[in-house]
C-alpha cells in the first residue's frame, strides 16, 4: 500500500465544459473574468489544447449555483461561438502528497484501481502534490472506498 498525505473529497457539484474555445492567449482569462465579476467560486478548473487550434475549459461549481452559472454562461456564449456541456451530480475525489513528483507511479496506481472497478473519470487535474478527478455521484462512494483500499492515509 502506497502512503499518501491525505484525500480530497467534495460532492454537490456540477461540471461544465466549454468546448471549441479559440486556443489563443487571453481566451480563458476573459471567461474566468466573467465568473469573477459575478463572484462565482470555481471549485475545480482544468484547460487543455487540441491540435485543431481549439481548447476545452472545464470547471466545477456548487450545484446550488447552477441557475446563476447558466445565466453567466449566456454572456460568454454571446461573446463567442462556443459550445457548453453541463453534467450535474458530480464530485471531486483526489489524493495529495507530499512528494508526488518523486512517485511517478501514483497517478497510474490511482486510475488503474478506479478503472478495474469501472469508475468513469470525467476530468483530471493535477499539481506537484495533488491528483484530483471528477466522478459521477452514482460512483462517488465506490471510488472513495477504492482509494481507501489502495492508499495508506496518515
Amino acid at each position: 500500500m502506497m502512503k499518501i498525505g491525505g484525500m480530497v473529497e467534495q460532492t454537490g457539484l456540477t461540471l461544465y465544459s466549454i468546448l471549441s474555445l479559440p486556443d489563443k492567449p487571453g481566451t480563458v482569462a476573459r471567461i474566468l473574468k466573467v465568473f469573477s465579476e459575478h463572484k462565482v467560486n470555481l471549485h475545480y478548473i482544468t484547460e487543455g489544447s487540441s491540435q485543431d487550434g481549439t481548447a476545452i475549459l472545464s470547471f466545477c461549481v456548487d450545484q446550488d449555483s447552477d441557475d446563476q452559472i447558466d445565466e453567466v454562461l449566456k454572456q460568454v456564449v454571446e461573446r463567442t461561438d462556443i459550445q457548453i456541456k453541463k453534467l450535474e451530480f458530480v464530485g471531486i475525489l483526489g489524493i495529495y502528497g507530499p512528494h508526488f513528483r518523486e512517485k511517478p507511479s501514483i497517478a497510474a496506481k490511482l486510475f488503474e484501481a478506479l478503472g478495474r472497478e469501472e469508475i468513469n473519470i470525467l476530468s483530471i487535474s493535477s499539481s506537484i502534490s495533488t491528483i484530483s478527478c471528477i466522478v459521477s455521484l452514482k460512483e462517488f462512494d465506490t471510488a472513495r472506498e477504492i482509494i481507501l483500499q489502495e492508499f495508506e492515509l496518515p
